[in-house]
C-alpha cells in the first residue's frame, strides 16, 4: 500500500439513498436535528481518513461538530488484501467513530496544543455521531438530507454553517463491460470477507472433481489492475495458496493460477523505477503470472477479455473469481452535488481550491477521494495540445494527407504523444497527474479515436480526460493530510494553502519481502534544500529489510493502541500458526 496507506481513503456505500434521490419526499422532512448552539456549526461527512484526521484535531471550543457517516467505524483500508487470506483478522482494522471523537483519541501533538488553550478532557466538548447515509446536498439552503441506515430508516435533515464532504469513492469500472456483474471489488471489510468465503469456495469445489482442467478453471484467480491494492492482493493470495493452502489442496493448489493484469508495462508504476523493476522481477520469479501492457475490455462469469495494447491481440483468461482495483469514481450524492453547482468541472471529484472549499460555494469543503485539488493539471493538458499541433504538422509534412483543412496524424502517433508527456511530467518525482492517468489517456484515445485521429477528435478525447483527472492520487495519506489541514484552517492556526508532502510510498511484493519508497528525510530539511539531489532524494528499499520497514510503519499507523496490539498479535499467531483456511 501507499506508504501512508494506499487503498481508498474513505469508502462508503454506493446504494445507500438511491431509492429516495429525487423523491418529493424530502420537500415534507420536518424532522431537524440541527443542534441548538450559538456556535459555528460544522457537519462532517464520512468516517475515514479525512474525516478522522479532521475531527481529531478540529477545536470543538469554537464549533459545535456533528459527524455523519452509513458506518460507525473507521477502516484502516491498506490491510484490506491482508483481511482477504486472513493474515491480519477483520476486527484488527476497524475502530469505532464513537470512541475515535473522544478526547484520549486525540493526537499527543494535538492534545498539548489543547492545554495550552484550556482545554481539559474534563471540559473537552465531545463531537456528536450520527450513523446514517447522506443522500442530498442543498448548496442554496444551507441544509443536508439524511437517512438512518441501521434500524429505522428515519430521515431527518441538518442545517450548516460549514460542510466538509470527506465520504470517499466507489470503484471506477470504466463502464468496462460485466465488471458490476461479474467481478469482486476490495473497499470494505465485507469485500474482504466476501472475496475470502469465494477463494475457499473455490478451492473446496476444485477437490470435488479430478478432471485436471477443471481443476484449473476452478481455481483460476485474476486482479485487474496493478496498483498498490491489486498488487498487494496478487501477493497475499499466492502467499497464502503456497504456504498454506499447499498443504490442505495440494492437488488443487498445483492446478491454481493467480494472473495480474496490468494496463501499463510496468507495476506500480507510480513509485520509483526501482521499486517497479524490483517489484516485476519477484513477482517474475514467483507463481504470479504477469499481464502487462494489456487492457481488459470484459469481465464474463468464468473469464476475463483482454487486449493487448501493443498487437492489438484480444484473448480470453480463466478466471473463477476476478478482483477488480483499478480507480475511484465518485459516489451518487458527490455526482448528485456535481450536478447541482455549475462550477464544478470535474467529473471524477469535487473541485475544491487550495483552501479545500469547493468551487461554487462559499461554506462547503472537500477532502480526500471525493476531492480534486486545483494544481497545475491544466498546464498539461495545454501542452499535450500544443504537442499535438506540432506533431501533426510534422505529419503532414512527412507525407499524411490533409482533409477539410484539419490536421490529422495515425492513432499510434497520437498515442506516442503521452511517452513525451511523461518525460515532462515525471512520475518519479511526484504523483504527477501523466504518471496516475497516462493509461486512462491511453484508454480514451483507443476508444474514441479512429485509425487516423483529426484535430478536433483529439482535443475532444483530452478533454474529456482532463475532466476525469484529480490532482492527487487517492490515498489515505493524502486524504489525513488534508483532514489535518483543515482543521487547523478552520482553528485559525494557518492561512496558507494546502501543500501536500508525500512521505513515501510501500507495498508488499510477496515472499516476505516489501518495496519502500521513503521521502521522510526530506520532510527534516528547509524548503530549499529539498530539491538538491541526493539530500532531496527518496531512499528507495526493497527486499527483507523493506518488510521490516513496511510492518514498523504500518504497525505505528494505527488509529489506536488496541489496534496496535491486534496487529502485533495476528502476525505472530499466524508466524507460530499459520492462517487459518476456514470459511468463517
Amino acid at each position: 500500500m501507499d506508504a501512508t496507506a494506499a487503498a481508498t481513503a474513505e469508502v462508503l456505500p454506493t446504494n445507500i439513498g438511491t431509492e429516495v434521490l429525487g423523491s418529493d419526499d424530502w420537500d415534507s422532512v420536518e424532522n431537524d436535528r440541527t443542534p441548538k448552539t450559538d456556535k459555528e456549526k460544522v457537519v462532517v461527512l464520512g468516517s475515514g481518513w479525512s474525516a478522522v484526521k479532521f475531527v481529531q484535531n478540529i477545536d470543538t471550543t469554537k464549533m459545535d461538530v456533528t459527524v455523519i457517516s452509513p458506518r460507525n467505524f473507521f477502516l484502516f483500508t491498506p490491510f484490506l488484501p491482508s483481511v482477504t487470506v486472513g493474515t491480519v483478522e477483520s476486527r484488527t482494522v476497524v475502530e469505532s467513530m464513537r470512541s475515535l471523537v473522544q478526547y484520549d483519541a486525540r493526537p499527543f501533538d494535538r492534545q498539548l496544543k489543547d492545554k495550552l488553550n484550556g482545554i481539559e478532557k474534563e471540559n473537552f466538548e465531545t463531537a456528536r455521531f450520527y450513523e446514517s447515509a447522506c443522500v442530498k446536498i442543498d448548496p442554496k439552503t444551507n441544509r443536508i438530507f439524511c437517512q438512518d441506515v441501521s434500524t429505522s430508516s428515519e430521515k431527518y435533515t441538518i442545517a450548516y454553517d460549514k460542510l466538509v464532504i470527506g465520504v470517499g469513492g466507489a470503484p471506477d469500472t470504466f463502464n468496462t463491460p460485466g465488471v458490476r456483474e461479474n467481478a469482486l471489488f476490495l473497499k470494505e471489510v465485507d469485500d474482504a470477507m466476501n472475496i475470502r468465503r469465494q477463494v475457499l469456495e473455490a478451492f473446496e469445489g476444485a477437490a470435488l472433481v479430478s478432471d485436471p482442467e477443471e481443476k484449473a478453471r476452478r481455481t483460476a484467480f485474476v486482479v485487474v489492475g496493478a496498483g498498490p491494492t491489486g498488487l498487494e492482493f496478487a501477493a497475499e493470495l499466492n502467499d497464502c495458496i503456497q504456504e498454506d493452502f499447499s498443504k490442505l489442496y495440494p492437488t488443487e493448489v498445483e492446478a491454481s493460477s493467480v494472473t495480474l493484469v496490468s494496463s501499463s508495462k510496468s507495476l506500480l508504476s507510480s513509485y520509483d523505477k526501482r521499486v517497479s523493476e524490483f517489484t516485476g522481477a519477484l513477482l517474475g520469479e514467483s507463481d504470479v503470472k504477469l499481464q502487462t501492457g494489456a487492457r481488459v475490455v470484459e469481465v464474463k462469469p468464468s473469464a476475463v477479455v483482454i487486449k493487448d495494447k501493443e498487437s492489438g491481440d484480444v484473448f480470453e483468461i480463466p478466471s473463477a473469481v476476478t478482483l477488480w482495483s483499478t480507480g475511484v469514481a465518485p459516489i451518487n450524492v458527490v455526482k448528485n452535488f456535481i450536478a447541482d453547482v455549475p462550477e464544478q468541472t470535474k467529473r471524477h471529484g469535487i473541485y475544491v481550491d487550495r483552501q479545500m472549499k469547493a468551487f461554487g460555494t462559499d461554506n462547503v469543503y472537500a477532502l480526500g477521494d471525493c476531492a480534486s485539488v486545483m494544481s497545475r493539471g491544466k498546464q498539461m493538458i495545454d501542452d499535450l495540445k500544443a504537442s499535438y499541433e506540432v506533431k501533426a504538422n510534422e505529419c503532414v509534412d512527412g507525407g499524411y494527407c490533409e482533409i477539410k483543412d484539419d490536421l490529422v496524424m495515425s492513432k499510434a502517433e497520437a498515442l506516442s504523444l503521452m511517452d513525451d508527456l511523461a518525460k515532462n511530467y515525471p512520475v518519479s518525482k511526484s504523483f504527477s497527474m501523466a504518471g496516475q492517468y497516462q493509461d486512462r489517456i491511453y484508454a480514451i484515445l483507443d476508444r474514441d479515436l479512429s485509425e487516423q485521429a483529426t484535430r478536433e477528435d483529439f482535443m475532444k478525447a483530452i478533454d474529456d480526460c482532463y475532466s476525469g483527472l484529480r490532482s492527487l492520487p487517492p490515498t489515505a495519506q493524502v486524504a489525513g493530510q488534508q483532514g489535518s489541514y483543515l482543521a487547523k484552517l478552520f482553528n485559525g492556526e494557518t492561512e496558507k494553502n494546502f501543500v501536500y508532502f508525500h512521505k513515501g510510498s510501500m507495498a508488499y511484493v510477496g515472499q516476505n519481502k516489501a518495496a519502500a519508497q521513503v521521502s521522510m528525510l526530506k520532510s527534516l530539511l528547509p524548503e530549499f534544500m529539498q530539491k538538491i539531489p541526493i539530500l532531496g532524494d527518496d531512499i528507495v528499499l526493497t527486499g527483507t529489510l523493506a518488510e521490516w520497514v513496511w510492518r514498523l510503519l504500518y504497525l505505528d499507523m494505527q488509529i489506536s493502541n488496541r489496534n496496535k496490539l491486534q496487529v502485533a498479535f495476528d502476525w505472530i499467531k499466524i508466524s507460530l500458526f499459520g492462517r487459518c483456511v476456514s470459511r468463517y
